[in-house]
């Protein structure tokens, strides 16, 4: 009988420690911050190039600079990398190292798309023309940044981050041929310029969805404001220095939003 009791007891004993045992677990996972996982989805961006408000047209198309000079364009490059998304409340998404050359003359890179992007609302977006520094000193790489692809110049030197050439009659060339290959990522001349758009409808990125956003590219910006840029005496830029600033400055205004479509 004494043991029955004493068998007894010690299982209510034993009962009574298991469950303020589990009631303790239940408070310590109550008390835990549970953060669901980040879910994912992508972007679609493409680019329309143009001259003011017409669309270009290589070998084809002549346009007026600010300085009154007329001329033609046969080559239009352009790198953007670097992207970041602003949603409503301000707060900045940096996205996945992407690099991209845009190639007026291939139509395929003009439409890119940008993975693991964060669900969200985003108002604004930003990325880089050109090619940051660690990639300028990085070594042989691929894909866009392939030295076949013709914009790079040396290890030392680094990637040209955009490239306009044409002719003009101003031009005091043989060929009348101008060549604008903008680079340089040191200091004095730095000449990487980051773009902010804001996006005239706020982009929904969702699971299972994939906003498209398209952009127009004006490559007469290169020429006009701040720096008006006059063939006559701005002719062959083919390395990091004044000219390639004054450009660089003036392309960073050449991107503007055209539609986004959720």
């Amino acid at each position: 009988m004494i043991l029955r009791i004493f068998r007894s007891r010690t299982f209510t004993i034993l009962s009574f420690s298991g469950i303020l045992s589990l009631m303790a677990c239940s408070k310590s996972e109550n008390n835990q911050t549970i953060v669901p996982p980040a879910t994912y989805s992508s972007l679609q961006l493409s680019f329309s190039n143009y001259v003011g408000n017409v669309p270009l047209q290589r070998n084809a198309g002549t346009y007026t600079n600010a300085a009154r000079e007329t001329y033609t364009i046969s080559k239009f490059l352009y790198y953007i990398s670097n992207f970041q998304l602003v949603d409503s409340s301000g707060k900045v998404t940096t996205l996945p190292p992407r690099y991209f050359l845009v190639d007026d003359a291939i139509d395929s890179t003009k439409k890119i798309i940008l993975d693991s992007v964060p669900v969200g609302r985003y108002t604004a977006i930003r990325w880089l023309i050109g090619v940051d520094s660690i990639r300028n000193v990085s070594g042989v790489q691929a894909g866009a940044l392939a030295p076949e692809n013709g914009m790079f110049w040396t290890w030392n030197s680094g990637y040209i981050m955009a490239k306009l050439e044409g002719n003009s009659p101003a031009a005091p060339t043989a060929l009348k041929e101008f060549q604008l290959h903008i680079g340089g990522f040191k200091f004095p001349y730095n000449a990487l310029k980051t773009v902010t758009l804001n996006l005239p409808v706020t982009a929904i990125v969702a699971k299972g969805t994939q906003p498209k956003l398209s952009f127009r590219a004006d490559a007469g910006k290169w020429l006009d404001a701040p720096n008006a840029i006059s063939f006559a005496t701005t002719t062959i830029v083919m390395a990091a220095g004044t000219d390639a600033l004054k450009i660089a400055e003036n392309y960073q205004q050449m991107f503007t939003v055209m539609t986004v479509a959720n």
